[in-house]
Formats: C-alpha cells, sequence, structure tokens
C-alpha cells in the first residue's frame, strides 16, 4: 500500500490542529507523520482510511467562511498563542465560520479554566485560614465557571440544531460536557467527531476519559470506533493500556498494526514501554525508557513513567542522572518536577519530595502522578490526613486512577478503619481485576475485619491475575480454610505452596541430597518456615488418611531443608517427634532419620 494518503493525511492534521491551538494534538500528528517509512517505500500492511466523502453544500459553505474571516484569524491566533484569551473571544465575536467558532468558545473555555485555577492555588496557599469574604469569592468563582460553562454548551448545541458542527466544534461540545460532568453526553459527542475527522488525537484521549471499563464491555467500543481507520487501532492500544495495563490480548494485535505502520514512533514505542511497568516487568520497561530516551534526549514525555520505574528498581544512580537532565531540559514543567521528587524520595528525604511534588502542581493543578506520588509520600511521613486529601485530589482529577485507590485504602487500613478500606480496595480492583496486588490487600482487610468468607473469595481471585502475589494467596487460603476446619481444602492449598516453592528455587542454593527436585528453597527464613508448616500439616493430614509413605516424605522435606538454612529448629523437631511417632508404630524405617 502508498504510504503518500497516509502521508497527506498527518500533514492536513497537524496543520488543522495547530491552526485551532490544539497543539498536544498537532504535535502527536506530527511524530506519527516523521515516523512514516520513506516516500518510495510501500505500508507493509492495506492501510484503511476513512471513506471520502464528496464536499457537500454545508463544508462548502464553511469554507467560504473561513477563508473571508483569514485576517481575523491571523490575528486571534496570535492572540491565543500570547494565552490573552479573553482578547480572542472578543475579537472573533462576530465571526461565523467554524474555524473561528471554535477558537472564540475554546478561548473562553479556557479562560474558565484559567480563572478556576488560580482560585484553587489561592485555596492552596491559605492552609487552614479561611476567610469568610475570600470564601463567597471562591463560590462566586465557581458559579461564573459554571455559568460560563453552560453558556458555551448551549451555544453549540443551538449551532448544532441551526447548521450543524464541524468535528473540531464537536471535540469542543464533547469537553464542555465532560468538564459538566455529562460523561454520556460528552461520549456520544466525541464519537461522532473521531468519525467524522479521526486524526485529532485530543479527541480521542478525552474519549477515553468517558469510556467506564468496568460497565461498559471493551469490545462493544471497539465496534464503535472501528470505522475511524488505523486511528482506531491507536485509541485501542492507548485504552487498553490505561485501563488494563496491556494484559489484554487484543492489545498485541493493535500495536502490530501501528508498528507496521510507524516502525519508529516514539508513541508506539513509549506504549510498548508502559505496558512493561504495568504489567511490573520493570526491567524491559527501562530498556524500552532508556531506547526511546537515547533516540530523543530532550524528550519529557513519559519521563516521570520512566522515574517511577528506576525508583521501584532503587537505581539511584540513574534516577539522578535523569533528574538532572530533566532539570537541564525544563525545570518548569510537571514532569520535570515529579522526577526530581522521585529522586528525594528514595533518598528518604520526603519533605523535599513533597515539595517538588506540590510544584508540579502549581504548573498543572490537574497532574495526576504528583496527587499520586504526594499521597505516597504523606503515608511515608505518618500524615494519614494529608494522604487522604492527595489521593482524593487524585481521584477527582481522574476517577479511573487505581494507584489512589489503592492509597485510600492503604491510608484507611493504617487507620484501622478496614470497612472504608474495603471499599476503596474493592474500587481499585474493579479497575485493575487481573492484579493480584489488589485482590490480596481486599483480603487481608476482610480478614482484618472477621470476615472469613469474603477473605477467601478474594484470594482464591487473587490466583486468577499476576504470579506476583501467588504464594501470598495460596499461603492465606490455606490458613484460612484450616481455620474453618476445612482440612481437604486447606490440604489442597497447601500442596499448592509446596509444589509453587519447587518450581520456583534460588539459583544460588544447592539441591538437598537424598531428596532430588522434591526438595524447598525458597528465599527468606520465614517463607521456609511457612513450607515447613505446610509440610506438617500435610504430614498429619496423609497420615490420618493412612498414606503413610506420602506422609514421610513430607517430614523428611522438613529436617533435609534445615542443612540449608531452611526451617526454624522448633519446625524440625516437630518434624522428627512425628517421624519417630510413626517408628515407633513400624510405618517408617530407621535408616531414613536426619539427625
Amino acid at each position: 500500500m502508498d504510504v503518500a494518503p497516509l502521508r497527506e493525511q498527518l500533514r492536513n492534521a497537524t496543520q488543522d490542529c495547530s491552526a485551532r491551538g490544539l497543539i498536544f494534538a498537532a504535535k502527536w500528528a506530527a511524530e506519527q507523520l516523521c515516523s512514516l517509512p520513506a516516500a518510495a517505500e510501500k505500508l507493509p500492511v492495506s492501510l484503511v482510511l476513512p471513506k471520502a466523502t464528496e464536499t457537500n453544500e454545508k463544508e462548502q459553505r464553511w469554507a467560504v467562511q473561513d477563508a473571508n474571516e483569514h485576517d481575523q484569524m491571523l490575528l486571534g491566533k496570535c492572540l491565543f498563542d500570547m494565552r490573552e484569551f479573553d482578547r480572542v473571544a472578543s475579537h472573533l465575536q462576530e465571526c461565523k465560520g467554524p474555524r473561528a467558532i471554535f477558537l472564540k468558545l475554546y478561548s473562553r473555555f479556557l479562560s474558565s479554566e484559567k480563572e478556576a485555577g488560580s482560585v484553587d492555588k489561592e485555596e492552596h496557599g491559605q492552609e487552614e485560614m479561611v476567610v469568610n469574604a475570600e470564601e463567597s469569592e471562591q463560590r462566586q468563582a465557581v458559579a461564573r465557571r459554571k455559568w460560563e460553562l453552560v453558556a458555551i454548551r448551549d451555544e453549540l448545541e443551538q449551532l448544532d440544531r441551526a447548521t450543524g458542527l464541524d468535528a473540531f466544534l464537536l471535540y469542543l461540545l464533547g469537553l464542555v460536557l465532560k468538564a459538566l460532568g455529562q460523561r454520556a453526553q460528552a461520549r456520544s459527542a466525541l464519537l461522532r467527531s473521531v468519525h467524522e475527522y479521526p486524526c485529532n488525537w485530543s479527541a480521542w484521549q478525552l474519549l477515553e476519559t468517558c469510556v467506564d471499563a468496568v460497565r461498559q464491555p471493551i469490545e462493544s467500543l471497539s465496534t464503535e470506533t472501528r470505522g475511524a481507520g488505523w486511528m482506531h487501532h491507536a485509541f485501542m492500544a492507548q485504552m487498553l493500556v490505561e485501563q488494563f495495563g496491556g494484559s489484554n490480548q487484543d492489545f498485541a494485535v493493535h500495536v502490530r498494526h501501528l508498528q507496521q505502520l510507524f516502525p519508529e514512533s516514539p508513541f508506539v514505542q513509549g506504549l510498548l514501554a508502559v505496558r512493561h511497568y504495568s504489567m511490573r516487568e520493570f526491567e524491559d520497561a527501562s530498556r524500552l525508557f532508556a531506547q526511546l530516551q537515547k533516540t530523543d534526549p530532550h524528550r519529557l514525555d513519559l519521563m516521570d513513567i520512566y522515574s517511577n520505574i528506576l525508583y521501584v528498581m532503587e537505581d539511584r544512580a540513574r534516577l539522578g542522572e535523569l533528574a538532572h537532565r530533566c532539570a537541564q531540559l525544563d525545570r518548569f514543567r510537571p514532569e520535570t518536577c515529579c522526577v526530581i521528587g522521585n529522586y528525594y524520595s528514595l533518598r528518604r528525604e520526603h519533605e523535599k519530595a513533597v515539595g517538588y511534588f506540590q510544584r508540579a502542581l502549581q504548573l498543572d493543578s490537574k497532574y495526576l502522578a504528583a496527587w499520586t506520588l504526594m499521597g505516597h509520600e504523606f503515608i511515608e511521613m505518618k500524615n494519614t490526613a494529608a494522604a487522604v486529601d492527595a489521593y482524593r485530589h487524585a481521584v477527582d482529577v481522574d476517577e479511573r486512577d487505581y494507584r489512589a485507590w489503592y492509597g485510600l485504602g492503604q491510608t484507611y487500613e493504617m487507620l484501622n478503619m478496614p470497612h472504608y478500606a474495603c471499599s476503596y480496595y474493592m474500587r481499585a480492583a474493579a479497575l485493575r481485576p487481573y492484579d493480584s496486588r489488589m485482590w490480596c490487600a481486599l483480603g487481608s482487610c476482610y480478614e482484618s475485619s472477621g470476615q472469613q468468607r469474603q477473605a477467601i473469595e478474594s484470594y482464591r481471585r487473587a490466583l486468577l491475575g499476576s504470579a506476583e502475589n501467588e504464594a501470598m494467596a495460596i499461603t492465606r487460603l490455606a490458613h484460612l480454610y484450616e481455620d474453618s476446619g476445612e482440612q481437604a481444602k486447606a490440604a489442597y492449598y497447601y500442596q499448592l505452596l509446596v509444589e509453587h516453592a519447587v518450581k520456583n528455587p534460588l539459583s544460588d542454593q544447592p539441591a538437598a541430597s537424598g531428596v532430588g527436585s522434591s526438595a524447598l528453597h525458597v528465599s527468606g527464613n520465614g517463607q521456609m518456615d511457612e513450607l515447613a508448616g505446610a509440610c506438617l500439616f500435610l504430614a498429619a493430614f496423609e497420615n490420618d488418611r493412612g498414606n503413610m509413605a506420602v506422609a514421610q516424605r513430607y517430614l523428611v522435606q522438613i529436617v533435609d531443608g534445615a542443612s540449608s538454612a531452611g526451617a526454624s529448629q522448633q519446625r524440625v523437631e516437630e518434624a522428627r517427634a512425628m517421624m519417630r511417632a510413626m517408628n515407633q508404630k513400624g510405618y517408617c524405617c530407621l535408616a531414613t532419620l536426619v539427625y
């Protein structure tokens, strides 16, 4: 397939978005444009572009109006670039073309957001000193913003009924409806927008925030957006990473299609890196981010996620180097402040870390990562009230942020309020249904509140997710069933625990002599002691059932494991006492005993 049609589509998208002040959408389109193969090359896949429709009378009239208002638009765009939004709205007040109407109404929207943001900053600066007059002024500012949003919405809806809206005005309508909390209506408007003009990436990103992945099947959304051509694959790949961490099998299909179209795209490479991060494959994620940074050393996008990875890996040297480089590039970007905050957090300088996260929020009050990470820092500082406030701000910005819900659960668990904690853990688990950490935390919370049945269901659900917390879930299930007197089920999970230990040995530990592949080796004496307790239970269980040979094998594993610094001495003595009792009854040979 010839690359020329796709190249032309992306060039037009870059120009159209830039002319309307949608700089992020324009940058995204330009990045994909520069990632295309050379002009002489053919695309390795058949390219599906939206069907071109003949220009109708309405579109011809819009084009004439835009052409007649070209000079006014030039000045309006200059004022917009200087962030003089009120002057833009005033200058374009009498214009009738869709491009000028978009810039006028978009400027009014941004002006209301700017005023609301300045009020928020004043509120944060007041701390606990609140004056009644200032409170009244804040309420008035909020009311003015809502009135302005309603006025913009009404004007757009009236225009839609009269002459119709173009794709960019539909995007603006979706933006205003989302700000007013009318998510379903915003979703409808945005779907119309992306079908009419697929290459506006800002519309796709906004559509993603209007999707309720918990209640809406992903398949239905995929069907609704399939008519948008190749942009459907970009949207679905992005959403699957954000909503499911890339664990969905369809993610690979969408990314493969994008890689064939844009082999050098930093967007696609960033998707893969974030996917590895969400799957907690930190080495692979770090490698991809390092490649991305090497390809574009002046890039700051996604560097906050890269710093999270280096923080988890406790790579202080590379995190310090990243923080220094980001500060040199632009110290007034929220991503830079987040990277530096992570660096100070790794050094256990939590007050400095909080200061940089607060600076990031001064630059962008809706910067989600800063709210969540600041909550984590307050947890480290044992300031639970501030942590709750930070996490609540995070879910106000984006209620799909499972990290913030999980943080709220941890905070209320620290406050010995398990019922509240369970509620927040359930929200986190609903957003990340295949993350075993969420279900294990929920199970632990149910245990502490005495809800054993719910705890069992949570731990069983954890076994369906990632294998990271598998041993913990199995152990807790075995204990819960043992405590409830369900010996057969407890034996089943204790057996799973033993098998898990055999399959995951430490590479630096030698195999125990005389037992072969059945020897138990795990990291940490506490875990080995837990395994020894499992073997003791299984030995007693099999002994009661008359399987003396099987019981003997479990006891031998405990005693032989003691030679490699495994089980505690108490467990070993219990195993030897049981072996002696069995020997006295004639069920095992003295030669098998190890002292």
